[in-house]
């Protein structure tokens, strides 16, 4: 039983898709994944991820069943989807021991095989043909949140106020799903304003996961208030730190990995740098007629899916960089 987020899709979209984005595996199968989980088990409603906080992993099903929710921004949940034995509860965030985008809790007794994300990077290694299916299945699921603005903040504000502008372009380049609420249109999300925003201000409103209310946020306040930054690990020594994630930053990242080598790349704002805000490049070789910037920064398909090149990318963190001056000019 699927409602919310199959809805809301195209109706060709999802007769398409709906097999890859929820596959079932076959005993056979969910044997093989288990080799590399840990067994657990949730009584009634127990909650197995929560929307904004870190994620332990990715749960394979045994018995029982999982409902799946989005939150709404007002206090309100939707159902997206039902898991139950065979199927897996995840997002691809989970590979890199991300935040949970969306709730899942337990409908009676559940027990299922957890995979922290090294252990499911481990299995798309050991497993190439079953990790397929998996991270298409995740990064379908994703591309899914991002067209429909169902897991991420809600923006309440004028529509074409700057501050509404700037935050969602930040969102969209990150690859971040979120809904716009035009004030000037709903009514509720014009009441909201009111209480936040004088009348001759032009204050943009932010509604987080957890229900907590920012206003006017700078992006590094919003990416902190909906778990986007990370943090480096004490101590940890990268072989390879690549400043500025403009087009050049994946091959260089991925040549490095693919040697063994543990990378770090850094930007002040998205993957793609400044590139990845035009509107149209036109003097990239083997695109004669042009593409977005957008277009040219994100990996193809193919790449991202490939469970063998995915596990060389385990190393690759997004952390804010502040230039207080100029210590090379």
């Amino acid at each position: 039983m699927t409602t919310g987020l199959r809805s809301r899709l195209d109706e060709r979209q999802v007769e398409g898709q709906d097999a890859q984005m929820f596959p079932t595996l076959a005993p056979e199968s969910m044997s093989r994944v288990g080799r590399f989980g840990i067994a657990v088990s949730f009584d009634d409603d127990q909650p197995l991820f929560t929307a904004g906080a870190e994620a332990a992993g990715l749960y394979l099903i045994m018995t029982g069943r999982v409902r799946i929710t989005q939150r709404e921004g007002f206090g309100g949940l939707s159902l997206i989807v039902e898991h139950g034995p065979g199927e897996f509860a995840a997002g691809v965030g989970q590979l890199s021991g991300g935040i949970a985008l969306i709730d899942g809790r337990a409908i009676g007794p559940v027990t299922a095989v957890l995979l922290p994300p090294e252990r499911l990077r481990a299995l798309m290694v050991a497993e190439a043909a079953l990790g397929e299916v998996i991270l298409r299945a995740l990064i379908l699921r994703r591309a899914s949140l991002i067209e429909t603005g169902d897991g991420g903040p809600v923006l309440i504000g004028p529509a074409r106020a700057p501050g509404m502008t700037r935050l969602a372009g930040f969102l969209t380049r990150n690859d971040y799903p979120y809904r716009v609420l035009d004030a000037q249109n709903d009514p509720a999300a014009a009441t909201l304003l009111a209480q936040y925003a004088p009348a001759s201000e032009a204050l943009s409103l932010v509604i987080c996961h957890d229900g907590s209310v920012l206003r006017n946020p700078t992006e590094r306040g919003l990416a902190q208030a909906i778990g986007m930054l990370g943090a480096p690990e004490p101590g940890r020594i990268y072989d390879v730190a690549i400043v500025g994630a403009g087009p050049a930053w994946r091959a260089t990242a991925v040549h490095a990995a693919s040697e063994g080598l543990s990378v770090i790349v850094l930007d002040a704002r998205a993957f793609g740098g400044q590139a990845d805000a035009s509107a149209r490049i036109e003097n990239d070789s083997g695109r004669p007629t042009g593409t977005s910037g957008q277009a040219l920064v994100t990996p193809s398909p193919r790449h991202r899916k490939s469970a063998r090149i995915w596990p060389s990318l385990r190393e690759f963190h997004l952390y804010t960089v502040h230039q207080q001056r100029r210590p090379w000019s």
